[in-house]
């Protein structure tokens, strides 16, 4: 995506007009982040930005979403997720608010080809996703 400039609004280039296609055709939506700086990465915040404009044609508005964090700290991405559901929730994106998860990325959490391997984390997560699934299909 190109970076975010409101003179673009009435024009949008091509990779916004499909992000913003693909999210107002999702039932949901899942957002993984790190934490850079206590916040988001910065492309996600222009991602955000290129599909909530122009003003009254939001993407995002009524979209269900649910907001995870990896990090090598044990909550590292805590300030991240909770500045990702500021601007969500200024969006008219509802989260699902319990359980929050910040997902420890520690030595032996990933086994081969990048799957989970960590029990008591595969169980978590398991149980946050049947949790997100049941609150998508509420809303």
């Amino acid at each position: 995506l190109p970076l975010y400039n409101q003179d673009d609004d009435t024009s949008p280039a091509e990779p916004v007009k499909r992000l913003k296609s693909e999210i107002k055709s999702a039932q949901a939506l899942l957002f993984v982040t790190p934490e850079y700086n206590r916040s988001i990465p910065g492309v996600l915040k222009n991602a955000i930005d290129h599909a909530s404009r122009p003003y009254g044609q939001s993407a995002w508005d009524g979209k269900p979403a649910g907001v995870l964090g990896v990090s090598v700290g044990a909550i590292g991405t805590a300030v991240a997720q909770q500045h990702l559901r500021n601007i969500l929730a200024y969006l008219n994106v509802p989260t699902l608010d319990q359980p929050e998860a910040f997902i420890h990325a520690k030595e032996g959490l990933f086994g081969e080809g990048g799957n989970i391997a960590n029990e008591s984390s595969k169980k978590f997560l398991q149980t946050w996703m049947d949790r997100y699934v049941a609150w998508v299909r509420a809303h």
